[in-house]
């Protein structure tokens, strides 16, 4: 029914501007400003003739927001007389706009109709694409994947996604299968068709219960009763640090050094797998240890020598890339390392590759 109606107001409205022929014509209903800078206003001019036998007079043009503002030839139009309509977007709101402006004139209590539409991007080489590049249906997100900064149980953090409403309806964004440490705020609630918002979540390090990495999936809701999917699917991830440990600050201590922090597995291709190493080395007066190892997508698998790296001693460590479980994550590859060196007790792995 949704659809229906929205083909009918569309006919209603060329019927308007098809009538309208007989007495006041526009060289275009319709003007696409194309991709615009974020907050540098765009203007389009629509030229418009008096056709009929009556003079004519624009007695108002309303652009129905306060996005736009507009400005005409004054005066009174012959027939065969043309003047101009000039509509201006502030461009402040990101995305695409598309709005109908209502023309008045002298010749008929009903107005004309003229349209003008657009995409607003932030910067010369940014698109509505760059900034929304992911989509569930008719709503699009800057990301479908939160990482939050770490936190110790005395910290919260929080992280944003930008959201942006490209269905005919309003839309109310909600998240579903939140987990008790994080909790989400939407602004505005409700997002009119065509308006951007945000929804904020917020870390509570309070309720984590494990050190490490902490990952779950939520999910955006399109519609009251909507169902859970891969197509509608968010993965969250956050790390919980050990409390600083200030009684060692004097103490010897094992130095974790790290070979790379960036290990590229080069290209997959038709592989199964591909795989590299990372040398750990103990810098250190005292035994380095190993606490945990996690990955942030099942794709990554990792193995060890050893555990406790002595003083002086290297071990390495593999990487191994699994290709066929590459889709189970919306999770960068990447890899915790938590050890026993109180001063670099963390570091993360990003491991790149090419398809």
């Amino acid at each position: 029914m949704k659809i229906k109606k929205s083909i009918l107001t569309s006919i209603a409205v060329l019927c308007c501007i098809t009538m309208s022929a007989q007495k006041i014509t526009f060289d275009k209903s319709v003007i696409n400003t194309g991709s615009t800078i974020w907050k540098q206003p765009v203007t389009a001019t629509f030229k418009f003739t008096n056709k009929g036998k009556n003079p004519l007079t624009i007695k108002s043009v309303d652009a129905g927001c306060g996005c736009l503002s507009t400005k005409w030839t004054d005066g009174t139009f012959e027939k065969g007389q043309s003047g101009e309509i000039k509509i201006t977007y502030d461009a402040k709101q990101l995305g695409h706009y598309d709005r109908i402006i209502e023309v008045f004139t002298n010749l008929s209590d009903e107005p004309e109709y003229i349209r003008v539409k657009g995409v607003i991007g932030v910067g010369k080489l940014q698109t509505f694409a760059d900034n929304y590049p992911f989509c569930v249906d008719d709503i699009y997100l800057s990301t479908n994947s939160v990482e939050f900064k770490e936190v110790t149980k005395r910290d919260s953090t929080s992280a944003t996604i930008e959201i942006y409403n490209g269905s005919q309806e309003v839309y109310t964004p909600t998240l579903m299968h939140l987990p008790p440490y994080i909790t989400a705020q939407a602004e505005p609630e409700m997002l009119a068709r065509g308006r951007k918002g945000k929804i904020t979540l917020t870390l509570h390090g309070e309720k984590l219960n494990d050190l490490g990495l902490n990952q779950t999936n939520i999910y955006l809701a399109r519609f009251a009763g909507d169902k859970v999917g891969s197509d509608n699917e968010i993965n969250v991830s956050g790390i919980l640090l050990p409390e600083d440990n200030w009684s060692k600050q004097n103490s010897p201590r094992a130095v974790f050094d790290i070979s790379t922090t960036e290990l590229n597995l080069g290209k997959i291709g038709n592989k199964k797998q591909v795989s590299g190493t990372i040398k750990i080395t103990n810098k250190g007066a005292v035994p380095l240890k190993i606490d945990r190892i996690q990955a942030f997508n099942p794709a990554i698998t990792v193995s060890l020598q050893q555990s406790e790296i002595q003083p002086g001693q290297s071990v390495k460590m593999k990487v191994t890339l699994q290709a066929k479980y590459l889709e189970m994550s919306k999770a960068q590859p990447r890899i915790l390392i938590f050890t026993n060196d109180y001063k670099h007790p963390m570091e993360i792995v990003t491991v790149k590759f090419e398809q």
